[in-house]
């Protein structure tokens, strides 16, 4: 599989991630020290949480999504590592974060880090639960919410950017779901977009999942617009 990824834009984003966060804590700290002393002082005291509670958080987000254990843009490419290469994931390079390439078209992966529980309730409902999900979330980690819809999001950004550059050639674009966290325990046989855990992936993108090949000749022509060099 080859990989084409925007690495200024993950280096940033890992460096958003922790520099925050640390800056975060810091001012926390600080303003924790400042109350105990000088409670009189509050305006610069509430200034201080406030600002260090967003930092904290916006640190955490950007933590969890590039720079954590389960770093997006590292832990799809583990998932899909040993597909060859006329597969190619394009990570940030595209209006959905990362589509990988297919002999039959375009697969936008939605990934998803939490651990614990998660359902599909049906209705367009999910469920997850997590020991320490509360403070997780309070320090940056995105929740679950709606994953089919962000799937759906992300596809039809892609088809009306793939419309504009290729309006005579017909892409079939599609979205999954990726839980890539190793503990989490997932049922969404339902869902519906398809919703796997990360190891089941590559096994039905070769099979079930597997798309009937492009023509060459618009094989070519998409993965050009893409910027796939042969």
């Amino acid at each position: 599989m080859r990989i084409i990824r925007n690495e200024r834009h993950i280096r940033i984003s890992n460096s958003i991630g922790k520099y925050a966060l640390i800056a975060g804590l810091l001012i926390l700290t600080g303003g924790f020290i400042l109350s105990l002393f000088k409670m009189e002082w509050w305006g610069i005291i509430m200034t201080t949480l406030i600002v260090g509670l967003t930092l904290s958080f916006i640190g955490g987000f950007f933590f969890d999504r590039y720079a954590g254990a389960f770093a997006h843009h590292e832990a799809v490419v583990n998932v899909l590592k040993g597909l060859d290469d006329r597969y190619t994931l394009f990570q940030y390079t595209l209006p959905a974060p990362h589509v990988l390439l297919e002999p039959g078209g375009c697969t936008v992966l939605v990934v998803k880090a939490q651990g614990g529980e998660v359902i599909y309730q049906g209705n367009g409902r999910w469920k997850h639960r997590q020991r320490g999900k509360f403070f997780r979330q309070f320090a940056g980690q995105e929740a679950v919410g709606s994953p089919h819809l962000e799937a759906e999001y992300q596809v039809r950004r892609l088809e009306r950017w793939l419309s504009r550059k290729l309006p005579d050639v017909q892409v079939p674009v599609r979205g999954v779901v990726v839980f890539v966290n190793p503990k989490v325990e997932l049922q969404a046989e339902n869902a519906p977009v398809p919703t796997f855990y990360g190891k089941k992936l590559k096994n039905w993108l070769r099979g079930p999942g597997r798309l009937k090949p492009l023509p060459n000749g618009t094989y070519r022509q998409l993965a050009e617009v893409l910027g796939v060099r042969s």
